[in-house]
């Protein structure tokens, strides 16, 4: 009994992250918008048609019958025009966060609304003998399209349950409506409106998660591991956005680093790579920067002149110099081979990569 109590418990006050209610929040406003405009239209071409018919047969559409059901059409019309404007005004506001509150007391006063509605609609029909579908209709809407927290769909089902049966069995015609036929079509409802919200969250969950995971497998494929910085992968990915433009571009490594590695272990030699790269964030943006392979690093600068690129340079050098490892007593320095030009094509990009290089490979045997 006690794991039956904790397990209805969980159904009617489920627990989620804040990113799968607004997930629930934009797909029932975009119900919303779509069953209250097909709803609309549907109703205001038979309200047309009803009204062309009787005219054309000399008819009274003034007549209680008639009038009844031109004011039941034109309502259900006022209520989705309602429906359409207000969801359509929470779904353009979306870049700035509507709360969540506010969309949940939306979506659950047009679904009270609605069924106030189906229920005066079908009152009528009960009146003259015939069946209350049309109450049953929106019950089935609600149960189908609306993904409202359980225990408010709960309340907001079978108080309309009990209201349609106190109203019509005891007050209109009693002892015409099975109250437990009546009742047990409530709990099915309720119990679908229940499966199909768990149904949902259990989508968005996944989805959320497989979204993550796509995210972080983007991450580590665009990243070097040691460093975070970008690697040769991203910079095949990025390579088009330099095309076409002025950009200036350097290639750079540390100075006798394999001798770091060699003296110290190559444990020391990551962390010194790491406070390089430290370095080459204080001094270029992160999108800017590549670790082309080993001790090898590429910068691609765009919208700035050689000049300035060339004094970044030389200010990384000299940050790098002040930089001290634990356990490593040298000091550090860096060389660079730097270029700029106008690629237009993918292979006027490497042609300028070469001559970084190649000027890398200069200034390392001045230093050296």
């Amino acid at each position: 009994m006690k794991e039956f109590s904790k397990n209805i418990k969980q159904r009617l006050f489920p627990k989620h992250k804040k990113a799968v209610d607004r997930e629930i929040d934009m797909l029932n406003l975009k119900t919303v918008y779509y069953v209250s405009l097909v709803e609309c239209i549907i109703q205001s071409v038979s309200l047309i048609v009803f009204i062309i018919s009787k005219l054309s047969h000399s008819e009274n559409i003034f007549n209680p019958n008639s009038l009844g059901s031109i004011i039941n059409v034109a309502s259900s019309i006022v209520l989705c025009i309602f429906g359409f404007i207000f969801s359509r005004y929470f779904r353009r506001k979306e870049d700035i966060m509507i709360h969540h509150i506010a969309i949940n007391v939306f979506s659950g006063v047009y679904i009270s609304l609605l069924l106030v509605w189906g229920f005066m609609a079908s009152l009528q029909t009960y009146i003259r003998g015939e069946q209350i579908i049309t109450f049953f209709t929106v019950i089935l809407i609600a149960v189908l399209f609306i993904r409202l927290r359980p225990l408010i769909s709960a309340i907001i089902i079978l108080s309309s349950y009990t209201a349609a049966y106190i109203v019509m069995d005891v007050f209109i015609k009693p002892g015409m409506i099975s109250p437990y036929n009546f009742f047990m079509m409530g709990i099915i409802s309720v119990g679908g409106t229940v499966v199909i919200y768990q149904t949902t969250v259990s989508y968005i969950e996944q989805k959320i998660e497989t979204v993550r995971l796509n995210e972080s497998l983007e991450v580590i494929a665009n990243h070097d591991a040691l460093t975070q910085l970008r690697n040769r992968y991203a910079l095949s990915q990025s390579i088009p956005e330099y095309l076409g433009i002025d950009i200036c571009l350097a290639m750079g490594d540390i100075d006798r680093f394999k001798s770091v590695n060699d003296t110290y272990g190559h444990r020391s030699g990551d962390e010194v790579l790491k406070a390089f790269a430290n370095i080459l964030l204080e001094c270029f943006e992160k999108e800017d920067i590549y670790r082309y392979g080993g001790d090898e690093f590429l910068i691609v600068s765009r919208g700035q002149d050689y000049a300035s690129f060339s004094a970044k340079l030389d200010e990384l050098n000299d940050k790098f110099s002040k930089v001290r490892v634990s356990g490593i007593e040298d000091s550090f320095g860096c060389s660079f081979g730097g270029v700029s030009g106008h690629p237009e094509v993918v292979t006027d990009f490497f042609d300028m990569v070469i001559k970084a290089d190649k000027k890398l490979y200069e200034e390392k045997r001045s230093v050296l």
